[in-house]
């Protein structure tokens, strides 16, 4: 689990000296500029730079590092790990000592911590400011078919990289400043952008969402009232959960004054028989 850093001494210089822990271990480190170059101090008072990691390096080492099986999804932290250092160039001597680093820079960059979605849509992540939207039903579902392919031996294969891809161009309505491309995003800039359209795009990630697979009366109460009002007005159940429950229990009085629900049907009777009385015998005759 990577922590973000803590500064511990920092000067007025963008590029001094700075104190950071990584999963419980000290580095010193040298930030230039933010997403494209870090100097980190080693144990033999060596400093190594470390590069830039790009959009496309971030997303190809997932698609071979992250898999979506029966299971869920798996990650390879070490291979991923690995490949990191490789792209940032680690010397090898030091890939050990300064593998929590290198992934600290990979995945943050150096910049501030993203304070996620607004409600206006707006995040700043890393390098950039984005205006994001949920990706709709239409474009996931493309998104899942152009990812999907079959496999040699038989079965489906799902390239993540490809899926990532398609979730980000649906879901960043714009990027500033103008004229940068996803391509030009370095990878901690990447990876905050994908943290927000998971926000975004996340059907579990609601309150409602946890009520709506407990298996009790009281969510099977809230899943009905929450269709009635969707089938009924034509909202989306967003648009229900949102409305204040005031205006919510005035629309569920208005329905059930003109809607009243239908009485439930009784059981036919039937009239007694003589098979009926306690005392009588019935005999049964075959053909």
């Amino acid at each position: 689990m990577l922590e973000q850093p803590t500064p511990m001494a920092t000067g007025p210089s963008p590029t001094a000296s700075t104190s950071i822990e990584v999963d419980g271990r000290p580095f010193v480190v040298c930030v230039g500029t933010p997403g494209e170059s870090l100097e980190v101090d080693t144990s033999t008072g060596e400093r190594v730079r470390l590069g830039r990691w790009s959009f496309d390096a971030h997303l190809s080492a997932l698609d071979r590092h992250a898999s979506v099986t029966g299971h869920g999804l798996q990650f390879n932290a070490e291979g991923f790990a690995r490949e990191v250092l490789r792209g940032l160039k680690v010397p090898v001597a030091y890939q050990e000592e300064l593998a929590p680093v290198a992934l600290w820079w990979a995945a943050a960059g150096g910049y501030e911590a993203s304070a996620g979605v607004q409600a206006d849509g707006w995040m700043r992540a890393g390098s950039v400011r984005a205006r994001l939207r949920p990706w709709t039903f239409s474009e996931r579902s493309s998104a899942l078919s152009e990812s999907t392919h079959a496999s040699a031996g038989g079965g489906k294969e799902f390239r993540l990289e490809r899926y990532l891809r398609r979730m980000l161009q649906a879901s960043i309505v714009s990027l500033e400043p103008a004229g940068m491309a996803l391509s030009m995003l370095d990878g901690a800039t990447t990876a905050a952008l994908l943290d927000g359209a998971f926000a975004l795009n996340d059907t579990g990630g609601r309150d409602e969402d946890s009520r709506l697979k407990a298996a009790d009366a009281d969510s099977l109460a809230f899943a009905q009232g929450t269709l009635r009002l969707c089938k009924r007005l034509g909202w989306t159940p967003s648009q229900v959960w949102e409305t204040p429950a005031v205006e919510i229990d005035r629309l569920l009085a208005l329905m059930e004054l003109v809607e009243p629900s239908a009485p439930t049907a009784r059981p036919v009777q039937r009239a007694p028989s003589l098979a009926d009385h306690p005392d009588a015998v019935v005999i049964q005759v075959e053909d």
